[in-house]
C-alpha cells in the first residue's frame, strides 16, 4: 500500500509502515504539501496519487471520504501515544491489508484495542477483525 502519513501521526508510525513493507510518505516531507496543508488539500493528493491517508483527524476526513467519487482510501487511528502507534500498526496490519486490498477507496478504523472495522461508505463493506 502507498501510505500518506498526516503529520499529526509522528514518525513511529512511517517507520513500523516502511518496515512492514509499504511505501511510505509523511505529508510534511511532500513539497505540494509540507507542514500545516489543510485536510482537503491532503485528502486530494492521496486521491489524485492512489494513496491511504492515514490520520487520527476522525472527523475531518470521515466527511471528505464520503463527499469524495472517487477518493481516497482513509486510514483513522486512535488518539495515542505516537510511540504507541507504531506498535498498533503492526499488529493490526494483516487486517487493514486485507481491507483495503478488497476496497481501496474504504474509510478503516482502528481502534485502541487493535481491532479493525471498516465503515460504510466509498465502496467499503462493514466488517469487524
Amino acid at each position: 500500500m502507498y501510505l500518506l502519513v498526516d503529520e499529526c501521526c509522528g514518525k513511529g508510525l512511517a517507520t513500523a509502515a516502511q518496515a512492514a513493507g509499504h511505501a511510505v510518505q509523511r505529508s510534511i516531507d511532500v513539497a505540494a504539501l509540507g507542514r500545516g496543508a489543510s485536510d482537503a488539500a491532503i485528502f486530494a493528493f492521496a486521491a489524485e496519487n492512489g494513496a491511504i491517508v492515514v490520520t487520527l483527524n476522525q472527523g475531518d476526513f470521515i466527511a471528505l471520504a464520503t463527499r469524495a467519487v472517487p477518493g481516497a482510501g482513509v486510514l483513522l487511528l486512535p488518539s495515542i501515544r505516537p510511540l504507541e502507534l507504531g506498535k498498533l500498526f503492526r499488529n493490526a496490519e494483516a487486517a487493514i491489508t486485507a481491507i483495503f486490498d478488497d476496497a481501496p477507496h474504504a474509510v478503516v478504523r482502528v481502534a485502541v484495542d487493535g481491532s479493525v472495522e471498516a465503515l460504510a461508505g466509498a465502496d467499503a463493506r462493514v466488517r469487524r477483525f
